[in-house]
């Protein structure tokens, strides 16, 4: 996640929540949805 940066969170649901992000190098903006998978193995 180095090169995005959270600008706030859009929502969320029972799955994950969505934030809005800028890429660091770009400026350009995105929605990208972030998934609880449980523990790591």
């Amino acid at each position: 996640m180095e090169r995005y940066e959270v600008i706030k969170d859009i929502g969320s649901g029972n799955f994950g929540v969505a934030k809005l992000v800028r890429d660091v190098r770009t400026k350009e903006l995105f929605a990208v949805k972030f998934i609880e998978r449980g523990h790591k193995v």
